[in-house]
């Protein structure tokens, strides 16, 4: 009798792209059939009852499929293990992964979409060693900060540089204003980055991007020149595939909850509500009633959405990638939340046999309602005004919806439930990215390739910040002008285009396989940030005309980039020995001679060393040296100069005290890095070891100058800094088969040193030491916090170190367990050690409301006249960073819809589970957003949230 037929298709696990020539037969027999040209294949004359199928191919792991007897159709998706996976090395040049001679790290979109991420550096946390990614807040639509291999700056840029599609795209963090009403730039951190600000490559849709490749070491990233001091993250958007057109749709349902309260301490008697308040605070308490006023400010369960929808594919010379989304995120807040929409379109031409175009473009929408929360100087912001508003009292809104005055705060009385309900921080950003890219073969023989490459590109946004703060709002009423509104826009615009020619040298015996490219590249950003305040409304209106005192201040940069590369790639001794070496140059406008050529060499090499071992396939050494640099911060060669200043009702300039340097220069940045990496078992154990030293050389400084120059600070080049460290990443798969086990996990450490400071030691944010401060010392750490540990014999304070934000180690651990068409992906996030000064459990302890006032609180706050540490906390934490279980639809339910391919049932979460001795709000925590040192503040941040959702995805 004749046996069945099993039809099926073989994909890429990644790119689900249809794999050719993979060998499909019956385990124990010689009987079988390869796949076509799309995948997929059609196995005759199979016995009868259950079989095992084993799928192979030269370039994919091996598979084994248990394929019951009533099964007569499978979709199998193989592991892309051994086939040469290509990495970006140069402006214009890449090499397969197996020959690279530098530490990067690559992130899937399998990887960094399993669960709905706000944005993508959300999505990226705990999946690069060596990054460590830190949100700010937990206020919607972003606001997080990536530092790789540890602090590289001690005034200079802080950020990455990001490129999309070879756009150097911005990722630049404007403050919304809210600090002219907050008054959070006062004291002894002069800095509008409390505003909670939003770093714009939130901006970016996750579920556009096809790959992520991260360049942590200078050798790695010092093509890049002056803007990759602090690494470069490169982003590879999705783009069409020959076959037929392919239509997918994503429907996400889900919403956030509030993930942490702190709590509150509960008055048992009104002779403790008398002792903490005195006696007119009798009138407010009644025994046994209590309000929770967290759960009433943060409460929020909305629902939220995401609507998601992409079509690729290919027709005659052209490939194409279209996407489309609308996303809305319900904050935990009342005026808070997050919206995002999305179009992306990517074209692929090819003109006959020489030419090459592709374009990519990208329209991006987005509104963030950021809530009123950190630090501030008014006592107005949400956990600022919640420590002195005691669980007894009544915050609620009336039958009228009034809302009460809070008597416990006599500046202004303001009630947190009325400030979120009443003040809007709105943030709306209009965002165009487009990029084009050429290629002209101009000669290609057996041997040789000479190409042409051309690109150029744009970031162009408009942010608008829209705040308004009403004249019946309490904090309001208590001014002598209520009612502020208050309206800032910043056009923001990147540039930069280049020229590249590469040849490529493949003799047929493969004895030297050479790369030689060289190129220029011409960059352009600009910023134009204009801010109007209008105070004392008419009627509450919120036009800016309505007010009587209005005030304007403008902000402008504008800095141009020349640069100039050669680079030269070899493999050698039967492609086993890789040799890479370049030189850039570069000339900016941001330096004080812009003509001044600066140049940034590097040099890697790798060995793959031939099979020593039968379970070894691959084993590589490597060791690399690059330098990169850190450019001047706009402005820094120019003397400070402040024109809102008058002489007699005439207008006139007055120097702010800065004096600027006419030949300041970029930072410099040398790093050695050597590593091995392995693959054994046939792929099913993977691991990488990377060690580095890096040292940071003409840091940018100020120094104090005597005040008969005119000039207070001045800024120059000087000091150095040091940061060691080791990153490891393994990989393995102990099971294969009907059930699949995938198992990775990633480690990272990284230890600062300030080598040299030609100036004396000197604070670089915090709250003074009396609270904790960071200082800057030859010696120590670039991290370190330091603070009050006593008095000496005359009376004067100990100032000692008290901490360090840098964390003791950084653990990542994913696993993914697939059983047929079930699966199940989680990943857990570790980080041991890393300070926080925890301001928001001293503002508690000082308003007598702390949860655990009477049996430590009120000791906290007599023990800190002499010890800061006492609030310096550790901020290790282990969270479940995000987990995804998804069901395969059987087939036989999805043929029955015409056109449906496939469709997918998920339930994920992000941010489940958080397991930490911290006693605020989260560990990951940074009031002051993307700053070099002053990190790991703690002071009244919007609450975080844990988010739960609902996803089907539909194939057509």
């Amino acid at each position: 009798m004749m046996g069945r037929t099993i039809k099926g298709r073989v994909a890429d696990r990644l790119t689900d792209e249809g794999l050719p020539l993979v060998r499909v037969i019956i385990k124990g027999t010689t009987q079988g059939v390869e796949t076509e040209l799309d995948g997929t294949f059609s196995l005759p004359n199979v016995p009868p009852g259950s079989v095992t199928l084993l799928f192979s191919s030269q370039d994919y792991g091996e598979r084994e499929i248990r394929v019951g007897a009533a099964q007569n159709n499978l979709n199998v998706q193989l592991d892309n293990i051994f086939s040469e996976e290509m990495v970006v090395v140069g402006r214009a040049s890449e090499v397969a992964r197996k020959n690279l001679a530098n530490s990067v790290a690559s992130v899937n979109a399998e990887e960094l979409n399993r669960a709905s991420a706000q944005t993508m550096d959300q999505a990226l946390q705990g999946k690069v060693a060596g990054a460590n990614i830190q949100a700010n807040s937990g206020a919607p639509g972003g606001g997080i900060q990536m530092r790789l291999r540890g602090v590289s700056t001690i005034n200079g840029s802080t950020a990455p540089l990001y490129v999309i599609d070879g756009v150097l795209v911005s990722d630049v963090a404007i403050a919304s204003g809210v600090y002219t009403v907050t008054d959070s730039v006062s004291g002894s951190n002069p800095s509008p980055t409390q505003d909670n600000q939003v770093n714009r490559i939130a901006d970016i849709n996750p579920n556009d991007i096809e790959s992520i490749e991260v360049l942590k070491g200078a050798s790695a990233a010092a093509i890049y020149g002056s803007k990759a001091a602090n690494g470069v993250v490169i982003i590879n958007t999705k783009r069409g595939r020959a076959g037929e057109p392919k239509v997918d749709i994503t429907q996400r349902l889900g919403f956030y909850s509030l993930a942490n309260k702190i709590g509150q301490r509960r008055f048992e008697t009104v002779e403790e509500v008398i002792e903490t308040y005195g006696e007119d605070a009798a009138q407010y308490y009644v025994p046994g009633r209590t309000y929770d006023h967290e759960e009433a400010l943060s409460g929020r369960r909305d629902l939220s959405s995401e609507t998601l929808a992409s079509v690729s594919g290919a027709t005659g010379n052209t490939k194409y990638f279209a996407s489309a989304m609308v996303k809305n995120d319900e904050g935990i807040m009342a005026n808070t939340g997050y919206e995002k929409q999305s179009f992306r379109l990517n074209l692929g031409q090819t003109v006959g046999d020489t030419v090459e175009v592709n374009v990519a473009t990208n329209l991006i929408h987005t509104l963030g309602q950021r809530g009123l929360t950190n630090n501030d100087n008014q006592s107005i912001t949400a956990y600022m005004a919640l420590p002195s508003a005691p669980e007894f009292l009544n915050l609620q809104p009336d039958a009228q919806g009034v809302y009460p005055r809070n008597p416990f705060i006599d500046v202004n009385q303001t009630n947190p439930l009325q400030t979120a309900a009443l003040v809007k921080n709105d943030e709306d950003v209009w965002r165009f990215i487009g990029s084009g890219d050429a290629t002209v073969h101009l000669w290609k023989t057996d041997a040789h390739h000479l190409r042409i490459l051309a690109n150029a590109g744009v970031d162009r946004f408009q942010q608008e910040n829209k705040l308004f703060f009403p004249p019946e709002v309490n904090f309001e009423l208590q001014e002598d002008l209520p009612g502020r509104s208050l309206f800032g826009t910043s056009q923001v615009r990147n540039l930069n285009g280049g020229l590249n020619l590469v040849h490529s040298y493949k003799p047929a015996s493969r004895s030297v396989v050479a790369t030689t490219s060289g190129g220029v590249q011409l960059e352009e950003r600009n910023i134009d940030s204009v801010y109007v305040t209008s105070r004392y409304l008419n009627a509450g209106m919120q036009n800016l005309d309505s007010g009587t005192v209005i005030g304007v201040r403008q902000d402008r940069q504008l800095v141009r980039d020349r640069g100039y590369y050669l680079q030269e790639e070899l493999l050698l001794l039967d492609e086993r020995l890789t040799v890479v070496g370049a030189i850039r140059g570069e000339q900016s406008s941001a330096n004080g001679d812009h003509n001044k050529l600066f140049f940034y060499p590097k040099l890697a090499s790798a060995y793959r060393l031939p099979s020593f071992h039968p379970i070894v396939n691959e084993f590589k050494v490597r060791v690399a040296y690059g330098e990169t640099g850190n450019q001047p911060l706009y402005g820094m060669k120019f003397n400070g100069m402040n024109a809102t200043g008058n002489i007699q009702g005439a207008p006139g300039l007055v120097g702010t005290g800065i004096s600027g340097d006419p030949n300041i220069r970029p930072e410099r940045q040398r790093e050695f890095e050597a590593g091995v990496d392995a693959l054994l078992l046939g792929g099913d154990l993977v691991a990488e070891l990377t060690l580095y030293q890096r040292t940071i050389n003409d840091l940018l400084l100020r120094r104090n100058l005597p005040p008969s120059t005119g000039f207070t600070t001045q800024i120059f080049n000087g000091g150095s800094l040091r940061n060691r460290g080791i990153e490891a990443m393994v990989q393995v798969t102990p099971f294969r088969g009907a059930f699949e086990w995938t198992s990775s996990a990633t480690f990272a450490l990284n230890r600062s040193k300030v080598t040299d400071l030609p100036v004396p030691g000197f604070f670089s944010g915090g709250f003074g030491t009396g609270l904790g401060a960071f200082r800057i010392e030859e010696g120590s750490s670039a991290t370190q916090i330091v603070g009050n540990v006593g008095r000496d014999e005359n009376g004067n304070f100990i100032v000692k170190k008290i901490g360090d934000t840098e964390p003791d180690f950084v653990m990542g651990f994913a696993n993914t367990l697939k059983y047929q068409d079930l699966s199940l992906s989680f990943l857990w996030h570790w980080q041991q050690g890393s300070d926080v000064i925890n301001l928001t459990r001293f503002l508690y302890d000082a308003a007598g409301t702390s949860p655990d006032y009477e049996t430590a609180g009120r000791q906290r706050q007599i023990d800190r006249r002499l010890n800061a540490g006492v609030y310096v906390e550790d901020a290790s934490f282990l969270k479940l960073r995000e987990v995804t279980l998804s069901y395969n639809l059987p087939k036989n339910w999805v043929s029955a819809i015409p056109k449906v391919q496939s469709a997918r049932l998920s339930l994920s979460g992000r941010n489940l589970l958080t397991f930490t001795g911290y006693s605020g709000l989260d560990p990951e925590v940074s009031n002051f957003g993307n700053q070099a040192i002053a990190r790991n503040i703690d002071v009244a941040p919007f609450p975080p949230s844990r988010s739960f959702w609902t996803s089907l995805d539909v194939g057509f």
